[in-house]
């Protein structure tokens, strides 16, 4: 989830270069520009007051604004705020970049927080919007996994088949296991040789 972090911020930085572009207001833009340096700095207050200066002041999209308002809150642990925050961006744009980006970065909040499986619907609706994003797919198997390492952990209700199945997959691997250490000894016996050897 490293890489999320890092193509968040490259999102950031993307959004400002598009901002600068599409804005008719200059001051609205500088304003929201410099809310997306002073957030890379880390500088979270700063830059929440310069993204409501922009929400206040110029023709920026709100869609834009409540995105990157979002964006400080889950940077601040703030996680509930973001949801409702993207929740209205989702709302309110057709852009779909934003679309993808506000998809992608619910599934990382979804994902840290534990909540596999609509981390899983969050990356796969990512990949609606742009199907050929690769860290939309890691994320998006990493969250099935997930899901799927959980299933016999809450079959709690007895049935003996599925335990039985876990318990020979176990004893399966042990036996492997077993077999490779056995194979290991005795080449390094029927060589004859230590460790010098090499």
């Amino acid at each position: 989830m490293a890489e999320a972090m890092r193509i968040f911020l490259i999102t950031l930085v993307i959004i400002s270069a598009s901002l600068l572009g599409s804005c008719r207001d200059s001051a609205s833009s500088a304003q929201v520009l410099e809310g997306n340096m002073s957030f890379a700095r880390g500088q979270y207050q700063k830059s929440i007051l310069k993204y409501l200066e922009a929400d206040g002041t110029g023709n920026t999209g709100k869609d834009i604004v409540y995105y990157n308002l979002a964006n400080v809150y889950y940077a601040l642990g703030e996680g509930e705020a973001a949801l409702r925050l993207w929740a209205i961006v989702e709302d309110s744009t057709d852009n779909t970049d934003i679309l993808f980006r506000v998809a992608f970065n619910r599934g990382v909040l979804y994902y840290h927080w534990g909540r596999y499986d609509e981390a899983y619907r969050a990356f796969r609706r990512a990949l609606t919007i742009y199907s050929q994003d690769i860290d939309s797919k890691i994320n998006l198997e990493d969250s099935l996994s997930r899901i799927r390492s959980e299933i016999p952990q809450e079959n709690t209700t007895g049935d003996t088949e599925d335990n039985e199945g876990a318990e020979d997959s176990r004893h399966l691997l042990d036996y492997i296991k077993r077999k490779e250490a056995d194979t290991w000894v005795t080449q390094s016996s029927v060589n004859g040789g230590t460790a010098e050897d090499w």
